[in-house]
């Protein structure tokens, strides 16, 4: 049962009259929901507020509660909300129930629709972000007018705030503007900066003043600049990672053989890596060091083997490089084995041979997932 109190007010038990719910059924169940409730849903008389039903709803004694609580749940439920997610939003947010339903909510829902934001995704950055009902029509225009233009469409905008479902409710004043303004100060190029935020819409959305700092320590600590095309991968690798931290990612490569420089070498073509768990360096220097007597300086300029897989790609490959080698049909670099793509790959290494060395594809096949749906196609 809902609680409609607010805590420290003493609330009675009345008995409502239940209202027919809207359910969601396409992209426009928001203006669906609203018109209908616009239409079927006329303000409640004192005398149809009190008659007897099966549902007990505990509703706040307060003259100044002119709206029937019941409007903004019933409301709720008819843009899709679930009966947890309505709990869960009014026992946080119990003035909600206090909203003209017809002048507060049904605005801000329209705006969303209109936007493009609709259905199941409506639904769920409602449930997310109930502040987002709070926050004044105008307001909410204005964010999601910034939104589009430094993402460059309605249809980046919208796939952001699906990523970042809270971006939609960040202040736009005090968060969102000062840290693009931040990335903007360091010269990088609107098509790069938007290619970068619309994979990595999250970077908006943290503290001004930890964004400055990490932009900052991109150039002190890795020595990246920001011409660099790494600049801003940097930085979000420096937003992870506290001053102690990527200390302690450089101690690590070090206890495995590595010099400063060789960290700083790697960091400068893919920062990526300094994310790693200790767990993936050992089995990778296991492999490439130890098995195969590469040398650390190697690995450092090719960081990219350390991302990989080794069940899914490394260890596959390594089997099909190996047979390649020994009939002598073929002799690439280990890294450019492992770098192709992988129609390049099988097109390259694999399927050209399928007929005359069967074990060739066997030696690939056998270490790969059974679901695989790259090395089915190929055995087609």
């Amino acid at each position: 049962m809902l609680n409609l109190c607010s805590n420290g007010v003493r609330g009675s038990t009345l008995m409502l009259r239940p209202r027919t719910l809207v359910r969601p059924h396409s992209a426009s169940t928001a203006s669906v929901a609203s018109d209908l409730y616009l239409a079927n849903n006329p303000a409640p008389s004192r005398e149809a507020a009190s008659t007897p039903t099966l549902t007990k709803v505990p509703v706040c004694r307060s003259s100044k509660n002119k709206n029937n609580p019941n409007s903004t749940i019933d409301f709720l439920k008819g843009i899709g909300l679930d009966d947890s997610q309505v709990e869960k939003i009014v026992d946080s947010y119990p003035n909600l129930l206090r909203s003209n339903v017809e002048k507060t909510l049904i605005p801000k829902i329209r705006v969303l629709e209109d936007f493009g934001i609709c259905g199941s995704e409506l639904i769920s950055v409602i449930a997310s972000n109930p502040t987002l009902l709070h926050a004044s029509t105008e307001n909410l225009l204005a964010k999601l007018d910034f939104l589009k233009s430094i993402f460059g469409s309605v249809e980046n905008a919208c796939n952001a705030i699906k990523k970042v479902e809270w971006l939609v409710c960040t202040n736009l004043t005090n968060i969102l503007q000062p840290n693009f303004e931040l990335l903007k100060s360091y010269g990088i190029s609107d098509e790069r900066l938007q290619k970068f935020l619309v994979t990595n819409p999250r970077c908006l959305s943290v503290n001004p003043k930890h964004v400055q700092e990490s932009l900052v320590r991109v150039e002190q600590e890795l020595g990246i600049p920001p011409e660099s095309g790494m600049f801003l991968y940097g930085f979000k690798v420096m937003l992870s990672l506290s001053k102690r931290d990527s200390e302690l990612k450089f101690e690590l490569f070090k206890r495995y053989g590595w010099s400063e420089s060789d960290v700083l070498v790697m960091a400068k073509r893919l920062p990526q890596c300094l994310l790693i768990s200790e767990a993936r360096l050992k089995t990778r220097m296991d492999f490439f060091v130890n098995k195969l007597g590469y040398e650390i300086g190697y690995l450092a300029a090719r960081p990219p083997l350390l991302l990989y897989s080794m069940e899914e790609r490394i260890l596959p490959r390594y089997a099909v490089l190996q047979v390649l080698q020994e009939k002598e049909l073929m002799n690439p670099s280990i890294y450019t084995v492992m770098c192709a793509a992988e129609s390049r790959f099988l097109g390259t290494y694999v399927l050209p041979f399928k007929d005359n060395l069967p074990e060739l594809y066997e030696a690939y096949a056998g270490g790969k997932k059974s679901d695989d749906s790259s090395v089915q196609k190929g055995k087609q």
